[in-house]
């Protein structure tokens, strides 16, 4: 029997906050997907249309520069990617690629605007985690910046 979508995320850091039912409601709303090996799952400079949360696998982050392609990062379970642009509605910022089979479940732009207007104040919860994610990843890249140019 295929496990819940609830099942799937409780218990994953970003939802540690929102109650067994708010992420029986949330699910309804996400999508459930699976990408093999090797599959780009966005480009750096798509349209940015979703934003994802890697359930089972590992993923790979790049971004193009002057002097070919670097790797930013390696993602796991329980990460979010692509939230910049599930806010902003901008193209994307950096590739993402499954190094392993992956299992990912998505949420769109519609999808979110179908939860403001239905569950305003999950819908407004939901936003409030995601902004704090933003803050916490700006604060750690800040000081890794800060580092460097101290170094």
């Amino acid at each position: 029997m295929p496990q819940k979508l609830a099942d799937l995320i409780d218990g994953l850091d970003f939802f540690q906050d929102f109650s067994y039912k708010e992420i029986e409601t949330l699910s309804r709303y996400l999508s459930q997907t699976r990408v093999d090996k090797g599959e780009v799952i966005f480009n750096e400079g798509d349209p940015g249309s979703f934003m994802l949360i890697l359930i089972e696998g590992r993923i790979s982050i790049y971004k193009a520069g002057e002097n070919g392609t670097h790797l930013l990062s390696y993602e796991g379970r329980g990460r979010l990617i692509g939230e910049m642009a599930l806010l902003d509605r901008e193209r994307r910022s950096a590739q993402c690629v499954a190094d392993t089979p992956c299992e990912l479940l998505t949420i769109d732009h519609e999808s979110l605007d179908r939860l403001s207007v239905e569950f305003p104040l999950l819908a407004y919860r939901f936003m409030f985690s995601l902004a704090r994610l933003l803050s916490k990843r700006l604060r750690r890249t800040s000081g890794m910046l800060a580092e460097y140019l101290t170094d």
